[in-house]
């Protein structure tokens, strides 16, 4: 390949085409496919794939998660299989964590693919995007976006009117770039696009009022590991007397055990600068995992409300589902998924029973030689950070870059203030700064550099040693590498191992150390209150303790599993409106193509109509004619969006209340069994609804016929 001229390197994409198309297996081309974007990458970029990223880019290829450290160049690897992929001229969808990262791969990598003969097109988030614009993107060998718009266009395409207003042109190979983000940590939240709501609950403060005055353990209990709370029988008896309600419990008042339960949980779970910022006068969500903020996206099922109502803010007016989607469904609509990330092996049977993607590592290129230091533990929350601030100090004042990485704003904050205090000029990154996040990355590693982050900022930009241009790289590495510093152990091992991941990239010099005190959460969690309590008064600070140490790992296997367990029960039952929704989508997608549904209403007017059918189908002919056969055909393709559209929005509304009623009454497979036999219950009377409304409608709506054509 290195002896073929510009011209000749590029010529070899059509003649892979004309291979496909004479039905040769994409395996037998994958050599020559491969070792043509390695060398169209050594003459464009200046940077030849390593083995080990031809080892990755085929286990991708195969529809698997490769599992790849940080640094060791997943996006230079994606390349490989998204252009063997894309010779087919289906299309290639490539879904990253986030905007910066697209428009960064995007822009990167563009030069190899278009090197190649490729188009390149690129999604941005937009509230209503023009479609015209976004089919080109999509019209594109290759389309690079985050995650989220891949899903809302989905969506969108299946509330168009018009086949012009659709913008995907199919779902063949879909590679998933942070595979732990997408497909685990953004797993629980669906996709929904909503429109105002008829019925708004207007009673928020008086619901966050009254949360405030139950206390936890004598009016209410809490579940921290399900996340969950239930009235006690005293909680039960305060709420019905202040609402002046018999039974709290009783089917008419079910909506209002909702809103109350809301209002507790905003009160217990949810926490300003952890889960949330206020900015603007809105409660704007953080991702658990980036800490990126997600503008436009708010907590469902009034749950957002409560919070607004917790903060006094205006509580903006309730809105409904007029669509919703989870990503695993979505991602259920591709013939071939493949993913990758920095860590994938302690989640290895979630990947496996949720996506059916077999994990397989990916060796380093050089090997790892960073140290991991053992955890530091402390009695307190306040002499762990002061100690980790001192350490801080120490390696600055050396010239050793330190990253600081905390589990929120609010602690990433006070770290922060401890570090002013002893002089070290450093910086800070967070969800609020987020715009600024390559350029800080970028001089993380310099010598002296001193940075903070909050949970995942700045996931997948690299710290490289020395700064962006490595200026520094050899008086850092002998000072020891870039160090990370940990201010507390994650709950789960994949977020531990990322930022243990920012050092020793590439065969770098690195270490990484945690401090855990017994004040922490998660120490609480697996130890208990008197345990964590009981070690605090009798062990020195500083010390490590592997009994502490050995008890959060295997706590962190055990979240793994719990994970896996819930996400997959979640699954099921997220199963069952999957199954009612692409039977929607699909008589709605017949409806939107053109296709014509005569047949299809003749049918329903039988099965409506019943002993009258005939007359009914006789009624309907006449109309045809009055109207003519074009006009019957558009009106048949208008009523059926319009009722199919209408009927499942309000099925949506009605199905968390079904389940929230199931959940109250039992548990388990019991619940999921009764759930589903509830909800196919409703859905066909959903459809035997709307089918007697698509006859009604097309006999009586009244249409006037178009002006006849001039003659002559």
């Amino acid at each position: 390949m290195r002896a073929l001229p510009d011209d000749a390197v590029r010529a070899l994409t059509g003649s892979f085409r004309d291979r496909l198309a004479r039905r040769e297996p994409a395996e037998d081309l994958l050599p020559e496919a491969f070792a043509a974007v390695r060398e169209a990458s050594a003459r464009t970029l200046g940077q030849r794939h390593f083995d080990v990223q031809i080892m990755g880019g085929a286990v991708l290829h195969l529809g698997k998660l490769a599992e790849m450290r940080t640094g060791e160049g997943k996006t230079l690897t994606a390349t490989l299989p998204v252009y063997l992929h894309a010779l087919s001229g289906a299309g290639v969808h490539v879904l990253t964590a986030n905007d910066y990262l697209a428009q960064r791969d995007a822009e990167w990598m563009g030069p190899v693919y278009r090197f190649l003969g490729l188009a390149v097109g690129l999604l941005t988030p937009q509230q209503r995007p023009d479609p015209a614009g976004r089919r080109g993107e999509y019209g594109a060998d290759v389309t690079y976006g985050p995650w989220e718009e891949f899903g809302y266009d989905y969506l969108r395409d299946n509330l168009a009117w018009k086949r012009d207003e659709v913008v995907q042109r199919g779902h063949r190979f879909v590679l998933i770039d942070e595979a732990d983000l997408i497909l685990l940590d953004e797993m629980r939240t669906p996709l929904i696009i909503s429109g105002p709501a008829k019925q708004a609950e207007t009673r928020h403060a008086e619901y966050a009022a009254l949360a405030i005055r139950l206390e936890r353990g004598t009016h209410y209990d809490v579940d921290e590991r399900a996340q969950t709370v239930s009235l006690t029988e005293r909680g039960t008896q305060v709420v019905e007397e202040h609402f002046g309600v018999g039974n709290l419990y009783a089917e008419p008042n079910l909506p209002l055990v909702h809103h109350v339960q809301n209002a507790l949980k905003a009160k217990e779970y949810y926490r300003k600068d952890r889960d949330y910022v206020v900015t603007g006068g809105q409660a704007v969500i953080i991702d658990q995992t980036s800490g990126r903020l997600h503008h436009g996206r708010r907590y469902a099922e009034g749950l957002h409300e409560a919070i607004e109502a917790k903060e006094g803010l205006d509580v903006r007016a309730e809105t409904q589902q007029l669509a919703t989607l989870p990503m695993w469904d979505y991602l259920g609509e591709y013939d071939r998924l493949a993913a990758m990330t920095g860590t994938a092996a302690a989640d290895t049977e979630a990947y496996r029973q949720l996506y059916q993607l077999d994990v397989v590592t990916i060796p380093t290129n050089r090997p790892m030689i960073r140290v991991d230091h053992g955890d530091a533990i402390y009695g307190s929350e306040q002499s762990k950070l002061a100690a980790l601030a001192d350490e801080t100090a120490t390696r600055h004042a050396a010239g050793q870059p330190v990253l600081v990485g905390t589990v929120s704003i609010e602690q990433a904050n006070n770290v922060s203030a401890l570090l002013t205090e002893r002089g070290v000029v450093h910086e800070v990154l967070t969800t609020l700064n987020q715009a600024q996040e390559a350029q800080i990355l970028a001089a993380a590693g310099r010598c002296g550099a001193a940075t903070v982050v909050a949970k995942m900022a700045g996931r997948g930009v690299d710290i490289v040693l020395g700064g962006a241009d490595g200026t520094d790289r050899e008086q850092v590495a002998d000072l020891g590498g870039l160090c990370v510093l940990g201010a507390e152990r994650p709950g789960k091992r994949r977020l531990e191992m990322h930022l243990r991941g920012r050092a020793g990239r590439q065969g770098d010099p690195g270490e990484a150390k945690f401090f855990v005190s017994f004040d922490d959460y998660t120490v609480r969690l697996v130890f208990g209150t008197k345990q964590a309590s009981f070690w605090s008064r009798h062990n020195q600070d500083g010390q490590t303790l592997g009994a502490v140490s050995n008890g959060l790992t295997k706590a962190q296997a055990k979240v793994a599993a719990h994970e896996t367990a819930s996400l997959t029960q979640l699954r099921e039952f997220d199963r069952v409106l999957t199954q009612q929704r692409r039977l929607i989508y699909a008589e709605r997608a017949a409806a939107l193509s053109g296709k014509d549904l005569s047949a299809q209403v003749r049918t329903l007017i039988d099965e409506v109509s019943g002993a009258g059918a005939f007359g009914a189908r006789r009624r309907y002919a006449r109309r045809e004619a009055e109207i003519g056969p074009e006009v019957a055909r558009e009106l048949e393709r208008r009523v059926v969006l319009s009722v199919l559209d209408r009927a499942w929005r309000e099925h949506l509304q009605a199905m968390p209340e079904l389940l929230n009623a199931i959940s109250m009454r039992t548990a388990g497979e019991a619940a999921l069994a009764e759930y589903r036999r509830e909800a196919t219950l409703a859905f066909n009377r959903m459809r035997q609804a709307a089918s007697e409304d698509i006859v009604r409608a097309l006999l009586t709506l009244k249409i006037t016929p178009p002006d006849p054509k001039p003659s002559g």
